[in-house]
């Protein structure tokens, strides 16, 4: 695939990206989602930093995608903070720190897949939080949007220029992570009745 092929389709990658995210940043907005604000800032540390790796690592247009989705992330984040942060509970807060704690040792790490691997257990965690939450509360989670993340990083596979396990560990992991959310919130709306 040539060079310019893939920079539209890493174009394409980071509308989706923005996309993507809209019902949670709508919802954030009018406040009938409830995003997890432990997992949205791990999301955006994570995604600007695997960016950033991405593209040293000669990824090129395929970064765009994990670019885009760290601003938009960001914007949920602080709207997840504004509207209480959503129920956090222990077990929240230790996926967090957790999390936290794993970024000194990525900094500390110069091998770039060392730190893709770190950084990848470290969205894992980020996700705990909104396992949990959607296990409760299945109807305040986006189905669609997590499809959407899934359409996002098969693009941007497309989009890559150099293909390694530094490039595609975090992205193949997220669409992983994505396929158990979506799945949980299905089998959870056919046993938690819609609010009213």
């Amino acid at each position: 695939m040539d060079g310019e092929i893939k920079t539209i389709i890493g174009g394409i990658a980071a509308i989706v990206a923005v996309v993507n995210y809209m019902p949670y940043l709508l919802g954030a907005i009018r406040k009938t989602l409830h995003p997890h604000a432990f997992s949205w800032i791990i999301f955006t540390i994570i995604t600007a930093i695997i960016a950033v790796a991405q593209l040293n690592e000669g990824a090129g247009a395929g970064a765009w995608a994990t670019g885009a989705t760290s601003i938009i992330t960001c914007l949920i984040a602080i709207l997840a903070l504004r509207n209480g942060g959503y129920r956090i509970t222990r077990s929240d807060t230790w996926s967090f720190v957790g999390a936290l704690v794993a970024i000194p040792a990525w900094i500390a790490t110069a091998n770039p897949l060392a730190a893709v691997i770190i950084l990848t257990v470290i969205e894992t965690l980020g996700f705990v939080p909104t396992y949990r939450k959607a296990y409760r509360k299945p109807h305040d989670e986006s189905a669609f949007a997590f499809s959407l993340t899934i359409l996002k990083y098969a693009l941007a596979f497309f989009a890559m220029e150099a293909y390694s396990l530094t490039t595609l560990l975090f992205p193949c992991a997220v669409v992983l992570l994505s396929v158990v959310l979506i799945a949980e919130i299905a089998w959870r709306r056919t046993r938690v009745p819609a609010p009213a």
